[in-house]
């Protein structure tokens, strides 16, 4: 019983040992042969995990990538140090990517305007690979080659595999770009479109400005796509001038083109002086002017001016001494000018500020002038205000009165002008003068006393006139040959005419007379109608 016993001790002993040295045996063998491959090769874009570096089956779910230690690209072919993690003990290894299959390409025709080249990539519809892909001409095409011509794309990856499709590239006879200098022609179609026949403008070429420097976008549409050119008008040319010799007086400043000639260029022009000319000052001297075109480019040119004191005052001309009735109106600067040697904005001013139309009296105005050296002219005139013992109104009554008796309803223009020129030629007696005060007083008086000279005659007729419904206005002789005469201007049935109401000793009357007959009339008798025609708003045919 004892024996037994002890031999099944010892078989479980024996038992152990082997075990425990065949565990140990494994062991070694194990880490002598390693747990995980020494390299891992896959095909370039193939998924790998820690697993497929791993030997033995049960070591598969436990290994990982050692965290940080692991950088590999599958879609880059090389070779990538590796770190497996099982357990507690690390393994290196190393993957290898390769590449060996090549890539798919894909292509379409393209048009390109003349010139324009063109990236391979544009002609690629479709590029596919594991890896990184390139595309190049096999011999690049010609851009300056008008019609269709075949373009063999190679396409290579990181491999090194080769993949060739052909195309084709139409190059059209359109310029994407013209550059032609500010001033030239207008461009036509045949600018850009040189060698396209059936091109057709979008853009009409109207709407170039060839003085203005820019881009401009010109579209054609050649088989109906549009095709963009751009036109770059360019300024090179600086402008062109001459210089002036300019003699004139101080303190009247001229702008710097004043003092040049002769200036051109295809672009707008600014002018500004180098130096202040000082034209304040006297003197004889050199003045530089700079030109500047549109396009950037200056020139300078050189003046000469020379200035002299301006000593000489203004001139006042058409001044006189004025008479009116209380209340009447008083156009101060009527017929007044002045003038002046050296300033060309001469203005004058007029003080009337003693005037007091509506109380009698004779008053004092003053006229004043000064240019810009400050040479001054004053010119004094008196006003004489006497009282008006009627009015306006009082005119107007007397109008209608003679009026009433001799316009009939139903009378033409013509009718009517007649029938106020007869009453007044036969009702208002001819005498050699009367005070012109204003028309308003000549009227009055004349139709009121039924007596007066050619003033109150063509006053009452201007009166008549005017309260019957038509145009008309006053005229008066100039120059005045041997006397002051006045007749009236009517407007009869649209057309004017001159009438004048005082009928001669020989029986000559003056009406509805036109220009000419009234100038030779006048020719032959001392001027009796000559005036100005230029102080009237209307022409008389």
């Amino acid at each position: 019983m004892k024996k037994s016993w002890r031999r099944r001790l010892i078989i479980i002993a024996i038992t152990v040992v082997v075990l425990f040295g065949l565990v140990m045996a494994l062991n070694i063998y194990i880490e002598k042969e390693k747990r995980v491959y020494k390299e891992c090769s896959v095909e370039a874009g193939t998924p790998v995990s820690a697993s497929d570096f791993v030997r033995f089956k049960w070591d598969k779910k436990s290994a990982a990538f050692e965290y940080g230690t692991s950088h590999y690209d599958v879609t880059v072919p090389g070779e990538y140090e590796i770190s497996i993690q099982i357990g507690k003990k690390t393994y290196d290894s190393k993957l290898i990517v390769t590449d060996t299959v090549p890539p798919t390409l894909t292509a379409s025709p393209k048009t390109t305007m003349y010139g324009q080249k063109m990236d391979p990539a544009d002609f690629v519809v479709t590029m596919e690979d594991q890896t990184a892909c390139s595309v190049k001409y096999e011999s690049e095409p010609n851009f300056e080659k008008v019609g269709t011509q075949d373009v063999t794309l190679l396409c290579s990856d990181l491999g090194g595999n080769i993949s060739t499709t052909t195309t084709q590239l139409h190059v059209i006879g359109i310029y994407p770009e013209v550059t032609l200098e500010a001033g030239s022609k207008q461009p036509d179609i045949g600018t850009f479109a040189f060698g396209e026949s059936n091109a057709a403008l979008i853009t009409p070429l109207s709407t170039i400005k060839m003085d203005e420097p820019g881009d401009y976008t010109i579209s054609f549409s050649v088989g109906g796509v549009r095709y963009d050119s751009v036109l770059h008008v360019l300024d090179t040319t600086p402008p062109r001038a001459v210089g002036i010799n300019y003699e004139g007086y101080a303190c009247y400043p001229k702008e710097p083109l004043e003092l040049l000639d002769g200036v051109t260029d295809a672009t707008s022009v600014k002018a500004e002086f180098v130096e202040d000319p000082k034209f304040d000052e006297p003197g004889e001297r050199d003045v530089q002017i700079r030109l500047t075109d549109a396009g950037g480019n200056e020139q300078i040119v050189t003046s000469h001016i020379k200035l002299e004191a301006d000593t000489e005052p203004p001139v006042i001309t058409g001044t006189k001494d004025i008479s009116i009735i209380t209340g009447q109106a008083i156009a101060f600067k009527d017929k007044v000018h002045v003038i002046d040697n050296a300033d060309p904005d001469i203005t004058f001013t007029v003080d009337n500020s003693q005037v007091d139309i509506d109380k009698e009296g004779t008053y004092e105005v003053t006229y004043s002038a000064q240019d810009r050296s400050g040479n001054k002219t004053e010119v004094k005139i008196k006003v004489t205000v006497v009282y008006r013992p009627y009015t306006e109104d009082d005119l107007w009554e007397l109008c209608d009165s003679i009026l009433a008796q001799i316009i009939k309803p139903g009378m033409s223009d013509k009718e009517k002008v007649e029938a106020i020129f007869n009453w007044v030629d036969w009702s208002i007696k001819y005498q050699g003068h009367a005070t012109k005060i204003s028309w308003i007083q000549g009227a009055y008086e004349g139709i009121k006393n039924r007596i007066g000279d050619c003033f109150n005659i063509a006053s009452a007729c201007h009166a008549l006139y005017t309260r019957a419904g038509l145009e008309t206005f006053m005229i008066e002789r100039y120059p005045i040959t041997y006397a002051q005469h006045f007749w009236n201007a009517v407007k009869i049935d649209g057309v004017w005419y001159h009438c004048d109401s005082l009928t001669k000793d020989d029986g000559t009357r003056f009406f509805m007379w036109d220009s000419k007959k009234i100038k030779e009339y006048s020719d032959t008798h001392r001027g009796y109608f000559y005036y100005d025609a230029s102080k009237y708003d209307v022409e008389i045919p």
